[in-house]
């Protein structure tokens, strides 16, 4: 358990992620009210899995270095495991940590504000309470939407999908906001879309779909899950979700597979494919995910990436031409799964990086190592699991995945009670306690 109050749920529902908003114009022309640095500051924006975790573990690798985490929210909410806080499989409870219990636990100093300017001349960034120096930043902004991938331009179509059929990958708003639609949903096609791209949790809309039919299932609802995907099978463990649909939800999913969405009207509830026109009572449509816009906004992005990604070494995770700056998590450019572990996985490698580089050595590219649980199934609570490693192929120039990668494809409950731990595991290591 986690203890939070009253007062801090009812913060947790109105706080949005830092990578799901423009940064307010809003700077405060004094220095930050922070300890001065015993060593070299480390200041990392970004309180996801990723920024997270690389504040722990640069304190690891070495405890003189001072690191500053930059986070506007108060209140951590895990995005991993939440499609079971969907299907009513885990309490809200399990999924909220304070930020404070994290920088307490690993040594370092969460710093409550927003970062709103970055001047790479002076190693400093403003924010809404006051600036501050670094040796070394790394932004962990995450992700942002990009509804104009499905055709959807215009500001109201925007904001009327993002209230009422939130994708829930974002902020615990969009979570909730699913969660009353189906504490209602009485009948009729409720919706989801897997989007094109490299997008946030590979398997999760996949996982999203049985345990939402699960519960229409278990209600005996007269509806049914679609599943809008372009590709010609899910992205990740095909034969274990395939199987899961047929066997476990013949009457309650569909799977649209090869189907691209050219528009969606939130008012109607009609999305438009290429192949018909689909009317639907409820949903969480999630589009083309991008890097968030601080990225752009501070010319950190690879024109090329039509994701507008960093552009970083894919080694060593710093800006092209400045090592003094990072970019790690979700908004990097490497085809790595946009996954808690990867995020988890990875930050050590680039702790490491930055740790090894103040004493003026370097350290070998590591893998990152996606372990990806998808729960397909309630009763029992039947999972299955993904693990990837990846691998540079010199020869093409192109990311791989390594031959250790393996799919687990027949779903069991010992992969059920795996997921669960796996979530305890990590946010022990993270906050200390769960």
């Amino acid at each position: 358990m986690t203890g939070l109050s009253r007062r801090e749920f009812s913060a947790l529902l109105g706080a949005t992620a830092i990578s799901a908003l423009p940064m307010p114009a809003i700077s405060a022309n004094y220095e930050a009210e922070l300890p001065d640095p015993k060593g070299a500051r480390i200041v990392i924006v970004g309180g996801g899995w990723s920024g997270l975790s690389i504040a722990k573990y640069l304190k690891t690798e070495n405890p003189k270095i001072d690191v500053v985490l930059v986070e506007r929210r108060t209140l951590f909410f895990s995005l991993p495991l939440s499609n079971l806080f969907i299907g009513g499989l885990m309490p809200q409870s399990q999924l909220t940590y304070r930020f404070e219990d994290a920088a307490k636990l690993g040594g370092y100093i969460y710093f409550n504000a927003n970062m709103t300017e970055l001047d790479r001349s002076r190693r400093r960034i403003e924010t809404n309470k006051g600036w501050i120096d670094y040796d070394s930043l790394v932004l962990a902004p995450g992700v942002e939407y990009d509804y104009s991938s499905f055709g959807v331009k215009n500001p109201d179509a925007i904001t009327e999908l993002k209230s009422k059929f939130p994708a829930g990958f974002v902020s615990v708003d969009e979570q909730l906001a699913i969660t009353r639609q189906l504490a209602s949903f009485k009948k009729g096609v409720f919706v989801l879309t897997a989007p094109p791209g490299i997008y946030r949790c590979a398997a999760s809309p996949y996982e999203r779909a049985c345990l939402i039919a699960a519960l229409f299932k278990k209600r005996n609802i007269k509806g049914k899950v679609v599943l809008i995907d372009s590709r010609e099978e899910p992205a990740v463990n095909g034969e274990g979700f395939l199987s899961a649909f047929e066997e476990l939800y013949g009457g309650w999913i569909e799977y649209m597979n090869s189907t691209g969405i050219e528009g969606v009207d939130p008012f109607s509830k009609t999305i438009k494919t290429d192949f018909d026109d689909i009317k639907f009572e409820g949903g969480a449509i999630y589009p083309r995910t991008r890097a968030a816009r601080m990225i752009e906004r501070f010319d950190l992005n690879d024109p090329t990436s039509p994701q507008k990604e960093a552009r970083i070494d894919q080694f060593d995770y710093n800006f092209v031409g400045d090592e003094r700056i990072y970019v790690t998590g979700d908004c990097r450019p490497m085809p790595f799964s946009k996954s808690a572990s990867v995020a988890n996985s990875e930050a050590k490698h680039v702790a490491k990086v930055i740790a090894t580089r103040l004493q003026g050595r370097e350290v070998k590219w590591v893998t990152p190592e996606s372990v990806c649980y998808s729960m397909v199934n309630t009763q029992p609570r039947e999972a299955i699991l993904s693990r990837s490693f990846y691998r540079f192929d010199e020869n093409s120039k192109q990311w791989a995945f390594d031959p250790r990668s393996k799919p687990y494809n027949n779903r069991s409950e010992r992969l059920g009670a795996e997921t669960y731990l796996w979530g305890k595991t990590h946010f022990r290591e993270i906050f200390g306690r769960i």
